[in-house]
């Protein structure tokens, strides 16, 4: 009850937080980049933007399983997304510098979109058919060259209702045309903190539990159905055990 009577201040305190903290650190990242395009203090720039979000949510993280991934390694990291909260929870609290995949239209916003290409996040836009394949292979390629990590949503979208949505085989088929490990994370408790198409947010607890790395060097495309349905085993098996419904 007292989150809910608390949501509406709380919202606009995260929102306001959200957009000074995105034109500072974004203006600061831009100009960063161009002075020096390989430089580390991208990645805790970034950390920062997420945690002044999830602290200005009222969002309270808690990590499993940081002790099976290697900070100096690259890996596709795949898992299930019922929250906008799940993308500043996973760069704010993985050790690895991340980009994601993200549509075309949030590039599109000013600072924001700058920023994002700035740091190669991935653009992706799902109306341009073929050659969005090879737009989204190039970008990977960028990010794979930096040393950084990929985090995908495989479902590809939010979960309207916190169920797991069927897996598609894109973050598979990167993952293994660029010999990269999948991690299975799964994330509980963010729908709750910020509900898929309520414009409130309430606040609250997340947990990130992230499992051992799938090794994927040797693996061909005709083993990417059999990859996609391992992760998500191992995905629904956790989630279903520790979701609180």
């Amino acid at each position: 009850m007292v989150r809910v009577i608390l949501a509406p201040a709380r919202t606009l305190f995260a929102i306001v937080s959200l957009v000074v903290t995105t034109l500072i650190l974004g203006m600061y990242v831009i100009a960063l980049v161009r002075v020096s395009p390989r430089s580390r203090h991208v990645t805790g720039l970034m950390r920062l933007w997420a945690r002044v979000f999830l602290f200005g949510t009222g969002t309270r993280v808690s990590v499993e399983g940081l002790d099976r991934i290697s900070p100096h390694a690259s890996y596709v990291f795949c898992g299930n997304h019922i929250s906008n909260i799940d993308i500043p929870v996973m760069i704010g609290r993985l050790p690895v510098s991340v980009r994601f995949l993200a549509k075309k239209e949030l590039f599109g916003v000013p600072v924001l979109g700058h920023a994002m290409r700035s740091i190669h996040m991935v653009e992706t836009d799902r109306t341009a058919g073929p050659m969005a394949h090879r737009e989204i292979n190039d970008q990977v390629a960028r990010v794979v060259s930096e040393g950084l990590s990929l985090v995908i949503y495989p479902e590809g979208t939010r979960s309207r209702n916190a169920e797991m949505m069927p897996f598609k085989k894109g973050a598979f088929r990167i993952a293994i045309d660029n010999a990269m490990p999948i991690v299975p994370v799964v994330i509980t408790g963010s729908e709750k903190v910020w509900r898929p198409g309520s414009k409130l947010i309430l606040g609250g607890r997340v947990r990130l539990v992230i499992h051992d790395p799938i090794p994927t060097a040797g693996l061909t495309q005709a083993d990417i159905v059999d990859l996609r349905d391992r992760v998500r085993s191992v995905v629904e098996r956790k989630y279903e055990e520790i979701r609180v419904r």
